[in-house]
């Protein structure tokens, strides 16, 4: 592959990574999903394992984003060494978010943890990670769409659980990754929802990412995996930040790991389903509706006993004894087969003929022998040859 090939890939890997892994931390800020510049009580550690979930996952995704955008740089014939270049080099523009968390971790307190270590550890192992998922990114379509969609999902509710707080006055409560954890759920349901939130989105975007490849025509493994990739990214980074101590972080914990199952379950639905009856499909081209450019085939509307082809064929000697040979011949042609061979009863056998009783002799089979050459005198066939011949 050209240098400029390898530049533009590596470039455009790199850079989107970097890129997607810089806004996710910046929105994360902003909107108070993130806030490590504070002292963190002993009974609130549950916040900071939560925290560490969201970094580790803002690696994996910065990473995939960095696959799925170098995949048009991606050359056809590229092999499984091109895409793990463009996926390591994913994977280090991922990276760049390590600095860029340390930093403002400097200022929090926890008691017994070193805040700088453990956070720039978890962005650096979700960085790692993603390479995996640039690789799946930059080599399979459903994975790209694994990958995105999961990912504007879990946006999507984290953006519905801040909303009721951005009105003046009101306190962010802490937001969980992939857990709707807004304002108006109740707290009695709130361990059912932080229990089913994953689950449920996995398993509704695996059935659709399921059959939105199916009807790509896509092979049936990659029907059945197409659910994997995005619910996948939830659980490393759930395993990357740990369960934690209380319900609060093991009920999200536990629906992490069930929910590239989940998404699993749900694309190979989708390739199990029975597809529609046959009638459904389109019909033939040759049954296809004639039209002015393709004018109707003619065809015969019934048989015709009657005509010049049926006759000949019908007054042809010997066709009522192929009939009866083949078990197929009337009682009438029956009865002429052996009137014919009542006659050539009573001629001489020099003069039979096989058209007379509708039976065609043959010699008999003896294997796969060579016939036995003639017998002649000794001498004749050089003198044959030769071409003098013996005196009569």
């Amino acid at each position: 592959m050209a240098f400029r090939t390898w530049v533009k890939l590596v470039g455009a890997a790199f850079g989107a990574a970097a890129l997607v892994g810089a806004g996710q931390l910046g929105l994360a800020y902003g909107l108070g999903i993130l806030s490590f510049s504070r002292v963190v009580e002993i009974t609130a550690r549950d916040e900071w394992t939560g925290q560490l979930a969201w970094v580790a996952w803002f690696a994996l995704t910065a990473a995939a984003a960095g696959g799925v955008a170098a995949r048009p740089r991606l050359p056809q014939q590229a092999g499984a060494g091109t895409r793990l270049v463009g996926g390591v080099a994913a994977g280090l523009g991922a990276a760049m978010i390590v600095p860029l968390t340390m930093q403002p971790a400097r200022a929090a307190e926890i008691a017994g943890v070193n805040a700088v270590f453990v956070i720039g550890a978890c962005a650096l192992i979700g960085a790692a990670a993603g390479i995996f998922a640039a690789y799946a990114a930059l080599g399979r379509s459903a994975a790209r769409w694994s990958l995105t969609t999961l990912s504007s999902v879990i946006w999507a509710v984290a953006l519905v659980s801040v909303a009721p707080s951005l009105r003046s006055g009101e306190t962010l409560p802490p937001v969980r990754l992939g857990v709707l954890d807004a304002t108006f759920v109740p707290d009695g349901v709130l361990d059912r929802v932080a229990l089913l939130t994953m689950p449920v989105i996995a398993l509704i975007c695996g059935l659709v990412l399921g059959f939105t490849a199916r009807n790509r025509s896509l092979s049936t493994t990659a029907i059945a995996l197409a659910g994997l990739p995005g619910p996948a990214l939830l659980t490393a980074a759930y395993l990357v930040a740990g369960p934690g101590t209380t319900r609060a972080q093991e009920m999200p914990y536990w629906a992490a790991m069930t929910a590239a199952g989940a998404g699993v379950f749900g694309s190979v639905l989708a390739a199990v389903l029975r597809r529609g009856p046959a009638t459904d499909r389109p019909d033939s081209p040759d049954a296809a509706e004639p039209t002015p450019d393709r004018p109707p085939l003619p065809q015969r509307e019934s048989p015709r006993p009657d005509s010049a082809i049926a006759k000949a064929g019908g007054s042809l000697p010997g066709t009522g004894a192929a009939q009866a040979v083949t078990g197929r011949a009337s009682v009438a042609a029956r009865a002429t087969v052996a009137a014919r061979a009542a006659v050539a009863a009573q001629r001489p056998e020099h003069e039979l003929k096989p058209s007379d009783t509708g039976v065609i002799t043959m010699p008999p089979f003896n294997g796969f022998a060579p016939p036995a050459p003639p017998q002649r005198p000794d001498g004749e066939i050089a003198d044959w040859v030769s071409g003098l011949g013996r005196p009569q």
